[in-house]
């Protein structure tokens, strides 16, 4: 048998695996950047507070086999008509309903909370 194959083996082979750990600590290492870079862009955003009316909801499941992870997004509007869409808790999603009226508080994307009218208003035309 040929030493040259022999001798690729040793070196390529470790080569190789080296890189691929690469790739996997440097995707790991740009998630955690990039989560990081959010977080701080919202902590220095101030609270905002404002009416808005519920426009849309929508879910997002991603993941497979044995583990997903569902996301829930709803879509509130000003009374300028400036739509947000913000990330939002199962348990809150689940209380929200298109329609609905209120004071929506957010800091960045982070949502705070929706506190809806007890008045009820008419549907829009």
């Amino acid at each position: 048998m040929d030493m040259h194959v022999f001798s690729w083996m040793f070196i390529g082979v470790p080569a190789f695996i080296g890189l691929i750990w690469l790739i996997i600590l440097g995707t790991i290492g740009w998630r955690v950047w990039k989560a990081w870079d959010q977080r701080r862009s919202n902590e220095s955003e101030p609270v905002l507070a404002f009416p808005a009316r519920v426009i849309g909801k929508r879910d997002s499941v991603s993941g497979g086999n044995n583990s997903t992870r569902t996301h829930y997004y709803v879509t509130f509007e000003r009374l300028d008509l400036q739509r947000l869409e913000l990330e939002v808790e199962g348990p809150e999603f689940g209380m929200l309903a298109v329609g609905d009226t209120g004071r929506l508080t957010h800091q960045g994307s982070w949502y705070q909370g929706f506190v809806r009218d007890t008045r009820p208003t008419p549907p829009p035309a």
